[in-house]
């Protein structure tokens, strides 16, 4: 009989680790299709923990039952303990649940001076089934990370051979019941006629945990019973429906798994918040290095801006002069050109400067803004001045194509002068050389061009 219940007690704990790695297995899939769907979630998963823990356990027993007690239901604890072994094996479900299985043995001892009684029960096995809760995890408030609290509750069945030793007189007639009975003064008896029993229990525990190192955790424990008989001190009543017994335990237990945390231990809300402390000192340090380079880079800013300054200052003082210088030859040969002029409509020998275009364009480029500029002051300043404006182009494309190129761009650049400096339209003549005149050989920008001629009129 004993073998089969052990069978039995075997068969349901492996059941019970089966259905909670298929369990497991499940939830683990679907975390990782919400991770490959989800990567911004916060919260962290089981599968990153260690969640297998084995542990074992001893320390003293205390019975509360009908031996102990001065009068019927009047419980308390004992001066004469006994001595419990322990082993539990527990799956955490998430990091405030796990399931837990409990095997214990060992033996309950009481003993009641006042009718000279002591008890003694042979505890062959205690197992049971528990659900687990770790305390520490329920709070996002700060706590000491070494010390973590947790309480179960749970059900299971208890087999013991109880023994009691009395001088109060038992007949056959009445085995289990000694009152009222016959009091023989130095008269010891001793009844086990019970045997192995066994009842259902609930065990309801509290206990405290001190981590060790990442593997290794000790644990005190008291856990209460509540055992569904009165047997368990042999001294059964019809009309008791229970007793109770507690052990005080401390043990050690071992966790499984190459993970860097172990479940228990992490507060999935104490997580997040250090992380975004984390952030938010990461982003102040940032913020204060940038801030410090921002600095420097502004004064070295600062600095090279004084620099530029000065140098575009003197730059500019330059440029005023050599314009001025530009300008005052530019006139003097202009005015030189006219005062020697005899020929009409003959050109001159003065040139201005061109303006240059890409491949295939007619429209006038920004950097050519400049010249055009200058040759609009030259205009403005001799009133009787008259220009050709003469478009030219590359070796490419066919004669036509770029004769009539030549004339387009030769014709936008008159247009920019009246339309921008309001010249007189008839002052400015337009042409086209096509690709006939080339004054470079192999650099082709060059030849993309409009020239600007004098026309010397008959004076």
């Amino acid at each position: 009989m004993k073998t089969i219940k052990l069978l039995f007690l075997a068969a349901l704990l492996f059941s019970g680790i089966q259905f909670v790695n298929a369990q497991d297995a499940k939830t683990s899939g679907q975390e990782t299709h919400q991770s490959s769907t989800q990567s911004f979630d916060l919260m962290p998963k089981r599968s990153d923990f260690n969640t297998w823990a084995l542990g074992v356990n001893f320390g003293p027993t205390l019975f509360y039952g009908n031996v102990t007690s001065q009068a019927q239901y009047i419980e308390r604890p004992i001066n004469d303990p006994g001595l419990y072994f322990g082993v539990m094996l527990k799956k955490s479900i998430t990091h405030l649940f796990g399931i837990e299985g409990e095997f214990a043995l060992g033996d309950l001892k009481g003993k009641n001076s006042a009718f000279n009684s002591t008890m003694e029960t042979k505890v062959h096995y205690d197992w049971s089934l528990n659900a687990v809760f770790t305390f520490g995890n329920f709070t996002w408030l700060s706590r000491n990370h070494k010390i973590n609290l947790r309480g179960s509750f749970g059900t299971g069945q208890i087999n013991f051979q109880p023994s009691l030793t009395s001088n109060f007189f038992q007949t056959k007639s009445d085995p289990y019941n000694i009152a009222p009975a016959k009091y023989i003064p130095d008269s010891l008896h001793t009844w086990t006629g019970l045997g192995n029993t066994s009842e259902y229990i609930f065990p309801l525990s509290i206990g405290a945990l001190y981590d060790l190192n990442h593997h290794f955790n000790l644990m005190f424990r008291y856990r209460y019973t509540v055992a569904l008989g009165s047997k368990l001190d042999y001294t059964w009543k019809a009309d008791i429906y229970h007793q109770s017994y507690g052990w005080i335990s401390l043990g050690v237990i071992y966790i499984f798994g190459k993970k860097e945390k172990n479940i228990d231990w992490v507060n999935p809300i104490g997580e997040i918040y250090n992380e975004l402390a984390n952030v938010d000192k990461k982003i102040d340090g940032l913020a204060d290095t940038t801030k410090k380079q921002l600095a420097a880079m502004q004064a070295v800013v600062d600095s090279l801006g004084k620099a530029t300054d000065k140098k575009l200052g003197d730059y500019d003082v330059k440029m005023d002069s050599l314009s001025a210088k530009m300008m005052n030859n530019v006139n003097n040969a202009v005015t030189n050109v006219f005062n020697n002029s005899t020929a009409t409509g003959a050109m001159g020998e003065l040139y201005l400067p061109s303006i240059y275009f890409p491949s295939d364009v007619y429209a006038i480029q920004y950097t050519d803004y400049e010249s055009l500029a200058y040759i609009a002051k030259v205009m403005k300043a001799h009133k009787d001045m008259k220009l050709m404006v003469t478009g030219n182009c590359d070796e490419h494309n066919t004669v036509d194509y770029n004769k009539t190129l030549g004339k387009n761009r030769a014709e936008e650049a008159k247009k920019h002068l009246i339309k921008v400096y309001g010249i007189d339209g008839s002052r400015l003549s337009t042409e086209s050389k096509g690709k006939a005149e080339p004054l470079a050989k192999d650099i082709l920008q060059i030849n993309r061009r409009v020239d600007f001629n004098l026309i010397k009129d008959k004076k």
